[in-house]
């Protein structure tokens, strides 16, 4: 009279060695924090020096010496 063990007969399963743990994902999310402040602080500069100079444009080329009619005339 034979009795079936309690356990399980293929006890090479339990002392294998644990699958690898996928790798760890990098936290990227400063860098596109960084990355979007910078794009738009550059949007916001380059939006007030257009501004700047729709509005003080010919000003300032007077100021410089680089009028057109300056250089039509000479």
């Amino acid at each position: 009279m034979t009795q079936d063990p309690f356990y399980e007969s293929d006890s090479s399963s339990y002392y294998a060695t644990p699958p690898a743990a996928p790798p760890a994902k990098k936290n990227n999310t400063i860098i596109i924090i960084i990355v979007v402040v910078a794009v738009l602080l550059l949007c916001c500069c380059c939006a007030a020096a257009l501004w700047g100079l729709w509005n003080y444009g010919d000003q300032i080329m007077y100021e410089l010496g680089l009028n057109v009619m300056s250089a039509l005339i000479n």
